[in-house]
């Protein structure tokens, strides 16, 4: 609506499919959390299903916009819309979120990451529509969401990061998924961090060299920028901060 207001967006029609119920549920399916693309942002982070197996997610979820907007906005949307800042976008790819798309020709189940092709970007063809995610549960995971923006609210992040992580029974890191926005062309987990956190113990020199490694692979990813110098410190501060608080009393 903003776009057709703006001009950007021609149409003779526009059709309202936020009450389609069959696109609004939420629920446990075989090993799989179905989260359907017109759930609210406040569906979704009520939602106890989402609480327990996708609580980086819910933590995403709360933190967009307003109450208006919570109660409004759709998961789907925020994908489809493929903004760079988008804050569900890194909470999905935590979870190797898969987009199922339909269109009167047929199904088609892709993940995340091929869906969103760059900034304002997707592969979704003409008469498709984003009607599910299916999402990997992470029931006995800590999870973390930090974003950086100009203000505390009703403001877009200039940065976020959503994390997710198992420390085994000696405390190391059993497994761990990063995802941040904002700073990379097309939504991506941070490899070479995660691998460097497997298997340690997450202490803070730990989680700093995890935080460096992540500022590298955007410089890698995006090449140099005007907005690299504030970037750098401020995309390792804000993966520290996530870190942290994923991993509790070990980063000390």
């Amino acid at each position: 609506m903003i776009e057709i207001r703006k001009g950007g967006l021609r149409s003779d029609y526009v059709m309202d499919v936020s009450r389609l119920e069959e696109i609004r549920a939420v629920f446990r399916s075989d090993e799989t959390l179905m989260v359907g693309a017109a759930a609210t942002y406040t569906e979704i982070m009520e939602n106890r299903e989402v609480q327990q197996h996708a609580p980086v997610l819910a933590l995403a979820a709360s933190q967009v916009g307003s109450r208006q907007i919570r109660n409004a906005g759709t998961l789907g949307g925020n994908v489809a819309n493929a903004s760079p800042a988008a804050d569900s976008v890194p909470a999905l790819l935590v979870h190797n979120a898969r987009v199922n798309i339909q269109s009167a020709f047929g199904q088609r189940v892709e993940r995340l990451e091929d869906v969103v092709t760059g900034p304002y970007g997707t592969n979704l063809g003409a008469g498709e529509l984003i009607v599910g995610f299916i999402l990997e549960p992470l029931p006995d995971y800590r999870s973390g969401f930090q974003r950086i923006a100009r203000r505390r609210a009703l403001s877009i992040a200039r940065i976020n990061a959503a994390a997710a992580a198992r420390l085994d029974s000696d405390g190391k890191v059993g497994d761990v998924r990063l995802s941040l926005g904002s700073v990379t062309p097309r939504p991506c987990r941070m490899t070479p961090a995660e691998d460097h956190l497997l298997g340690k113990i997450p202490d803070n020199a730990t989680i700093r060299e995890a935080a460096a490694m992540v500022s590298r692979e955007m410089v890698r990813l995006s090449g140099i920028r005007s907005s690299t110098e504030y970037k750098r410190p401020a995309v390792e501060g804000l993966v520290v901060k996530t870190l942290s608080d994923v991993f509790g009393s070990h980063a000390s």
